[in-house]
């Protein structure tokens, strides 16, 4: 090509005109017409604006109290709407509290950031200036050697060295910006199903809130909860198989779809087989919820790749397929994909069959995809591309042999553990029908919005282990709301905002500059260093609490409005009040009260019965009154018996005591017999005096003989140690019964009557009758 020619090219004599399509037409129709009505509306107010009185005219019309209050209705109505425009522009500031100058600069600057977004985006529009191209950065993390790591680690398996490559690119467009249903990441409204369409249903389309305690929307019930309950598995999935052995990843089929058109063929082709093994690819750094960035779909002849960013609106076709109750679903680890698919695109699963549930129904040592690839399939799964970033477009080609791995050998894997479970089971089909049960389980999870309730920080404290006095968890508690209003706002994850590891060394540290905080933070984050001011305010602010919090009793727990009680449960007990601080002991009864007696007496007369207890019939002899003693009354009047019953018991206990005293006192009146009479006086005759003591001795006289005057004194002797008292011995002091001490022994007794004759042997017997 000579000069001439790239001459011409250059001045554009020989480019042919690209002929414009009737969308762009439309467009173009859509642009002019806002820009004329735009223009309509820039001139309007401003010749009402140059209508209004100035100069002399306006200081006649302020005098008058009208003027000046519809004034300043209207200028309060003109900054509210300009003080909204400069929010939306992320202007700070406000206007209202401004001077006339400093509102004028705010204006200015608001208009110099439109209009440079304005040219910027016509710059693009024009092909003038380009987006940014994407530029990938792939870096290479190399593990230890292989004999090293087997020798050092505890789990050979876990330590071998292996490399694994983090793949990503600069300059990627956030895929959300361009989703034509924005993200909800508020916290006050739950997640609602976007089904328009109920695509095998058993019961129509009904998206059904469930309410909380007071009265707000909770969440939304499951829209195939009903074909998920009544769901059978056919007798075809719980037969013995013969597997077929998957082909090369090269050797199959593939197709990569990113159009409407292509999808609906693949629809089509889809319904006419029996299994599909299913797997996504999500993204979760730069995204507050998260978003599903691939889909990868496998048969038993062909492969399919489906760009979600690209079609995430129009994926709810794939209900056809996904609800079939005939067509079994494949999954491997499918509690995560359920709530995604859910999230992103609607699209709800019946006839699921999940292989993780199924590796640990059989007990095996792992259950990850690359261990039972490795088991059926002989095969080394390639995790190197695990962290790699799936929002990059084009998709380069050694993701798309990744993703491609992770379904094509799941039927076979599949077909696998279904003749491995009826093995196991003795060819019966409760293992393989409970492998299914599990898996519905799971069809059945709905998805949950993350919400932030003011407990939510202690869990993540809690697992931290971390000891905080006051200042310090008040800094953590405020730095975690600001980090989760940022993310929700910014819809970044926590993990892009302020890392968990930063956010607990800023609360611990709490440092008294702004260059401290970025000194907790290697690297900073981008939206840290933006907030910097705000941080630095919230931890000045931990740093004037006090160490030791307050503590603040506990409210006694009520029962909220709208709360279920059962009141046939045994727990329940509404006159239960031990709980309430401020009851009272002295509360009125209808034993106590006579307001209470009174409100009855006329309730009973207002409503009176058919037939009745309380009253006796007519004609009859009514019953005689009975008062009511209370069981304390009754104790009141025994008493005086009761004291009554105890005094006379102890008079009879202390006349039985005098009877059995060794040596009891003469009563006056008695006069007692002398042993011997004296010879000079004859023998004088006693009267007896009846007294309560026993009949008087008999007399030794003196004409008795010595014998019998001894065999007298004697018995004299045994009666009064018959009638000795014992109780009022104390035989501590013979030592638990046993002769003391200071008791001469038997035979030192014996040694003094030995040569006495018959004295000595009476002197025995009695020493006998005392020792023995």
């Amino acid at each position: 090509m000579d000069k001439n020619d790239s001459q011409e090219d250059l001045d554009g004599s020989d480019v042919e005109e690209v002929p414009v399509t009737g969308e762009e037409e439309v467009q173009n129709e859509c642009i002019e017409e806002l820009t004329k009505a735009g223009l309509a509306s820039v001139i309007s107010s401003t010749k009402a604006s140059m209508a209004l009185p100035a100069g002399a005219s306006r200081d006649l019309y302020t005098a008058q109290p009208s003027f000046i209050r519809v004034m300043n209705q209207q200028s309060d109505k003109i900054l509210n709407i300009v003080g909204k425009i400069l929010k939306h522009q992320e202007i700070r500031g406000n206007i209202k509290r401004r001077d006339d100058d400093e509102k004028t600069d705010m204006i200015f600057e608001c208009n110099d950031t439109m209009l440079e977004r304005i040219n910027s985006n016509l710059d693009e529009i024009s092909g003038i200036r380009k987006a940014p191209e994407m530029v990938l950065v792939e870096s290479h993390v190399k593990g230890g050697d292989r004999k090293r790591a087997s020798t050092s680690g505890w789990n050979p398996l876990k330590s071998r060295g292996h490399e694994a490559k983090l793949l990503t690119a600069r300059n990627i467009l956030r895929p959300q910006v361009n989703f034509k249903i924005p993200l909800d990441n508020r916290s006050s409204t739950p997640f609602e199903p976007k089904l328009t369409e109920k695509p095998n249903s058993l019961k129509p389309l009904a998206i059904l809130p469930e309410y909380a305690d007071d009265g707000s929307i909770e969440s939304y019930l499951h829209p195939y909860e009903v074909e998920l309950n009544h769901f059978e598995v056919p007798e075809e999935q719980l037969k013995k198989v013969t597997p077929a052995k998957a082909k090369t990843v090269e050797e199959t089929s593939f197709k990569f779809v990113e159009r409407l058109e292509d999808l609906q063929e693949v629809v089509k082709e889809l319904m006419v087989v029996k299994e599909i093994a299913v797997d996504l690819e999500h993204h979760s750094y730069r995204s507050f919820q998260g978003f599903t960035c691939l889909m990868q779909l496998s048969t038993r002849s062909k492969d399919y790749i489906i760009d979600t960013l690209a079609l995430r609106e129009d994926l709810t076709v794939l209900n056809e397929v996904f609800t079939n109750p005939k067509i079994v679903k494949i999954f491997h680890g499918a509690d995560c994909d359920i709530e995604w698919l859910q999230k992103d695109f609607s699209l709800y699963v019946v006839n699921m069959f999940d292989t993780h549930q199924a590796a640990r129904k059989l007990s095996f040592a792992r259950c990850s995809l690359a261990y039972l690839l490795k088991h059926f399939c002989q095969i080394e799964a390639d995790k190197t591309f695990q962290l790699a970033d799936w929002r990059i477009r084009p998709l380069p080609q050694e993701l798309i042999s990744y993703a491609r791995q992770d379904t094509h050998f799941l039927l076979y894997i599949y077909d696998m553990m279904r003749n491995e479970l009826l093995k196991k089971a003795n060819f019966q089909t409760n293992w393989l029908r409970s492998v299914y049960q599990e898996s519905t389980e799971l069809c059945k999870k709905r998805y949950v919005k993350l919400r932030l309730t003011p407990e939510t920080h202690m869990d993540m404290y809690t697992k931290s282990k971390k000891n905080f006095d006051n200042r310090q968890l008040y800094a953590f508690r405020e730095i975690f709301n600001w980090r989760d209003g940022v993310a929700r706002e910014e819809d970044e994850s926590y993990g892009y905002v302020l890392p968990n590891h930063m956010l607990f060394h800023i609360a611990e540290m709490l440092p008294r500059e702004m260059q401290g905080i970025l000194a907790c933070c290697n690297p900073v984050p981008p939206l840290v260093r933006q907030h910097l001011l705000h941080l630095h305010k919230i931890v000045l602010r931990a740093r004037e609490q006090s160490l030791v919090k307050e503590i603040v009793p506990e409210e006694a727990p009520r029962i909220a409005p709208g709360m279920l009680i059962n009141i046939n449960s045994f727990l329940y007990c509404p006159h239960d009040l031990r709980h309430d601080g401020d009851l009272k002991d002295n509360l009125p009864t209808l034993l106590t009260s006579d307001e209470c007696e009174t409100e009855v007496e006329s309730l009973m007369r207002k409503f009176k019965p058919l037939v009745t207890v309380f009253e006796a019939s007519t004609g009859r002899k009514s019953l005689p009154k009975i008062t009511f003693i209370s069981p304390y009354q009754r104790y009141r009047a025994v008493i005086p018996i009761a004291e009554e019953e105890r005094r006379k018991a102890k008079q009879i206990e202390e006349k039985e005591m005098l009877k059995r005293r060794l040596c009891p006192e003469e009563e006056p009146g008695v006069k007692r017999k002398s042993l011997e009479a004296p010879a000079d006086q004859p023998e004088a005759k006693v009267t007896r005096v009846e007294t309560q003591r026993e009949p008087a001795e008999e007399p030794m006289s003196s004409k008795m003989s010595r014998n019998k005057k001894k065999k007298l004194r004697k018995l004299q002797e045994d009666s009064k140690m018959a009638e000795f008292d014992y109780t009022s011995v104390d035989f501590r002091k013979f030592q638990g019964g046993s002769k003391t001490n200071d008791r001469p022994p038997r035979q030192e007794f014996a040694s003094k009557f030995r040569s006495r004759g018959q004295k000595a042997r009476n002197a025995d017997k009695r020493l006998n009758k005392i020792f023995r």
